[in-house]
């Protein structure tokens, strides 16, 4: 009775702290927003924290998972974005003004990923709903989204257009903050179409508002892309600084995309000043970076490096970084300048390294590009591909004509011995063709005997198979048979116990009952075995290591707790086991409440499942 009211005391302690220290989720996702920008790491903790919270609504469950995708896609992770913001959007169907964030969210995940067609799907559903909701502020935003991926795609005109667009609606709301992460875009834009002058203005006023803002990833981002432009406009030495600062700043973020742009822009920049050994250094380890981050930029940038290699004569270390790339299988996910630019230098390193073969494809896969590829300026670069595919054919013509002029000399020269030779060639190509057909029979030999030792080990293999299957089958009977034995156990206990209770009843049912049949009722049950005992014992030889790993997992429970999940391991219902205890049904009810809630379990099947596993 007192071992009860203790547990009633505590169950109530529990539920009176639960009520004075409740989470405010709101507060909650206001700090992790704010701890993205800056300490993403500090973020994701209070994102667990919040996803290990009791009951929580659908709205914040999609927040939550909205935020651990943004983590994510942060730290250069596009799957892991993906996967969570469908999390998300699954939980926000019924809250179109929260899901279209998420929705935005997955489509730059799929843009991280080079699947542009699936994101522009994405961003135009976004379009949709942000237009049904009214919306200026969010509308403005996806068109921002819009504009990055006709960007990527190199479609500057339809780019600039949705980036105008953006940055009259938040002009109009006045949303100061997002108007500057779109006149970034818009200054890459202008980079991309080699407006440099506009461009570096244009940085370096978004770069003093994050600043201010304490938007620390569009900062870093930010001097990257100045940098870039910078170098284009031959300042030098500021481009350095601007480029090694925003290396130092996004390595805080993990971003491995953005840290191997970064590192490509300081190795183009170190190319131009002629800093051969950090050039090289540089775009290896930008190449690497790439890589890692399963980007598609890989192939424009693995392109120029390539380029950067035959530059310098290093054939071997261009095929060894071609072999990379072509494994990464990135090049189809790229968009058409960057493919353009990887073929040119392929081709040019197989023309180095004399594989005409390989260089007349590639020159041919860059016609085939550039036949797609809608402007004057592309025109004239496929008509300079057509004249090195020409060039290249022509030199393939001249060097079997000159093979086929050597060959007629030799010839003449052999015709001339041919009568002396006839008798010696003749015995040799007989002696060759025996060779051979002796080696075509060796080998042939060899090959039966290979697959005749081929066969042994597979019929060896299927007779150790299925002797281990037998040996399975054999365990799975001995430990059914012990589970059948275990739960008889566990009734027999369960019947002992109701002989006492029995007896008990007797007892207060009358008084005048006589001593000594209670007497020789009692002796007769003392014969009897030790059940719980026995129970626990047999119990232990099945599941040896049941109760030690439920109390390291879950060092909150009990030995009477451990025990009680005994018995449901066995699959005994909360009646059986309530009689097996001598409690009540309900008793044995709420305990199984107080364990789950111990362990930190609400949903039955999942309690019962794990309980099953160990």
């Amino acid at each position: 009775m007192v071992k009860k009211l203790h547990f009633i005391v505590l169950f109530i302690c529990a539920l009176s702290f639960g009520q004075s220290k409740s989470y405010n989720f709101k507060a909650a996702e206001i700090n992790a927003r704010q701890q993205l920008n800056s300490s993403p790491e500090k973020a994701l903790a209070i994102i667990k924290k919040t996803l290990a919270q009791d009951n929580i609504h659908d709205t914040v469950y999609g927040k939550t998972y909205n935020l651990y995708g943004i983590y994510y896609g942060m730290t250069g992770k596009p799957d892991s974005t993906i996967y969570y913001m469908k999390k998300s959007i699954k939980y926000l169907e019924e809250y179109p003004k929260i899901k279209v964030k998420s929705l935005m969210n997955l489509a730059i995940g799929y843009r991280n990923k080079g699947e542009y067609t699936t994101s522009i799907s994405l961003l135009n559903e976004a379009v949709a709903i942000q237009k049904k909701l009214k919306n200026n502020d969010g509308l403005a935003t996806a068109y921002g989204e819009l504009a990055t991926n006709y960007n990527y795609m190199t479609n500057f005109e339809r780019s600039v257009d949705y980036l105008l667009k953006a940055i009259d609606l938040y002009k109009s709301v006045n949303n100061r903050k997002d108007l500057y992460t779109v006149k970034q875009k818009l200054a890459s834009t202008y980079l991309a179409k080699r407006n440099y002058k506009f461009a570096i203005d244009l940085y370096r006023e978004c770069l003093t508002e994050f600043k201010a803002s304490g938007l620390q990833q569009n900062y870093y981002i930010t001097l990257l892309n100045l940098g870039d432009a910078l170098t284009h406009t031959k300042q030098y030495s500021e481009a350095k600084k601007a480029l090694t600062e925003a290396k130092t700043g996004l390595k805080t973020y993990g971003d491995e995309e953005l840290i191997g742009i970064c590192e490509f822009r300081i190795a183009e920049l170190e190319a131009i000043l002629e800093q051969k050994n950090q050039a090289l250094a540089s775009y290896k380890s930008a190449v690497n970076s790439l890589l890692k981050a399963k980007s598609v930029r890989v192939v424009g940038m693995g392109g120029t490096y390539i380029s950067y290699l035959n530059k310098l004569n290093n054939s071997k270390e261009a095929l060894a970084v071609i072999e990379t790339i072509e494994n990464s299988k990135k090049f189809k996910n790229a968009n058409k300048e960057d493919q353009l630019s990887y073929q040119n230098a392929i081709a040019e390193t197989y023309k180095a390294t004399n594989n005409d073969k390989e260089a007349i494809k590639a020159y041919q896969n860059t016609i085939t590009i550039m036949d797609s590829i809608a402007s004057a300026q592309k025109e004239i670069a496929v008509q300079e591909i057509q004249a090195k595919f020409q060039t290249e054919l022509q030199r393939e013509k001249n060097l079997a004509l000159e093979a086929n002029n050597k060959a007629l000399q030799n010839q003449m020269k052999t015709e001339k011995m041919l009568m002396l030779l006839y008798v010696f060639i003749s015995v040799a190509i007989i002696v060759l063709i025996l060779l051979f057909l002796r080696g075509y029979w060796l080998k042939n030999r060899l090959q039966n005997e290979e697959l005749k030792s081929i066969e042994t080990e597979k019929d060896l293999i299927q007779q150790q198979q299925e002797h281990e299957q037998e040996l399975i089958n054999s365990q799975k009977e001995i430990i059914e048979e012990k589970q059948r034995e275990l739960t008889s156990t566990a009734l027999r206990m369960a019947n002992y116990q109701d002989n006492i209770t029995e007896i008990i009843e007797k007892c207060n049912a009358n008084a005048n009952l006589n001593i000594n049949d209670i007497k020789k009722e009692l002796q007769l049950l003392m014969k009897q075995k030790d059940y719980w005992k026995q129970f626990e014992i047999r119990f232990n030889t099945l599941h040896p290591e049941f109760g030690n790993v439920l109390t390291s997992r879950f060092p909150k429970l009990t030995k009477n707790d451990v025990e009680f999940c005994s018995l449901l391991k066995l699959n005994l219902s909360n009646k059986e086991i309530a009689s097996l205890l001598q409690i009540s049904h309900e008793s044995a009810i709420t305990k199984k409440y107080r364990i789950k809630k111990k362990m930190g379990i609400n949903d039955d099947a999942e309690f019962e499942k794990l309980l099953m596993q160990i």
